[in-house]
C-alpha cells in the first residue's frame, strides 16, 4: 500500500502489477482499449473483445482499509461464431501482503447500464483541494481510453465537481461492497 513517502515514480510499477492482477483474473490480456485477443494455455486464439474504455480507482480509507474499484467497457464484437455482447464489467477487490487478490467480486451489466463514473467529464484538475486532508481519503484514478492512458492521484477531493465524483465512486464502491458479503470491504465504504 501507499506510503507517505511514495513518489509518482514508485507508484507505476505498483498500478502496472494491479493492472496484470486483474487482467488475469478476468481472463483477458490487457486493459488497454481497443481488440484484445484471448487465447487459451496452448497460445491459440479462441476469442476476440474490443474494450470501449476501462477505468480502476484505488479508495485509501485511513483506519478502513483500501480497495480498487473497476469498470471495463466491452463492444459489441463477433469472433468465428462467438458473439460478444456489449457489456460492462464492473467490480471491486483487495491486494493481499503477498501480492494475489484477496477479495474479488465483479458484476456484469449489459448494454443499458449507465456508468456514473464515465459519465462526468467536468473535472477542475487544478484544484481538489488547498487544504489538509483530515478524513484520511485518497484516490489513485487511472483511465484507459484510446490512444489515452490518464493516472491523476487526489487527496481531500472537496471542490464541487470532484465532490460528485466522489458521491459516484462511493455509491458504486458501497454497492458492490454490499453485494460481495465482504465485511472488509463494506467496512471501507461506510
Amino acid at each position: 500500500m501507499d506510503t507517505l513517502l511514495e513518489s509518482d515514480l514508485d507508484k507505476f510499477p505498483r498500478h502496472q502489477k494491479i493492472e496484470k492482477l486483474l487482467s488475469v483474473q478476468l481472463g483477458i490480456p490487457s486493459l488497454k482499449a481497443g481488440k484484445i485477443i484471448i487465447r487459451d494455455h496452448r497460445d491459440w486464439r479462441i476469442n476476440e473483445k474490443q474494450i470501449e474504455y476501462c477505468w480502476l480507482i484505488n479508495v485509501s480509507r485511513a483506519f478502513a482499509g483500501w480497495c480498487w474499484l473497476f469498470t471495463i467497457n466491452f463492444k459489441e464484437t463477433k469472433f468465428r461464431d462467438i458473439a460478444n455482447p456489449a457489456e460492462s464489467i464492473q467490480g471491486i477487490f483487495t491486494v493481499d501482503d503477498n501480492g494475489a487478490i484477496a477479495e474479488f467480486y465483479k458484476l456484469t451489466r449489459d448494454a443499458s447500464f449507465r456508468d456514473d463514473v464515465k459519465g462526468l467529464t467536468a473535472y477542475d484538475l487544478f484544484s481538489a483541494s488547498p487544504r489538509i486532508t483530515l478524513d484520511g481519503v485518497g484516490y489513485e484514478f487511472i483511465i484507459f481510453g484510446h490512444n489515452s492512458e490518464v493516472r491523476m492521484t487526489l487527496d481531500n477531493p472537496d471542490t464541487e465537481n470532484w465532490k460528485i465524483w466522489e458521491k459516484a465512486v462511493w455509491e458504486l464502491g458501497g454497492e458492490l461492497a454490499k453485494r460481495s458479503g465482504s465485511k472488509q470491504l463494506e467496512e471501507i465504504f461506510n
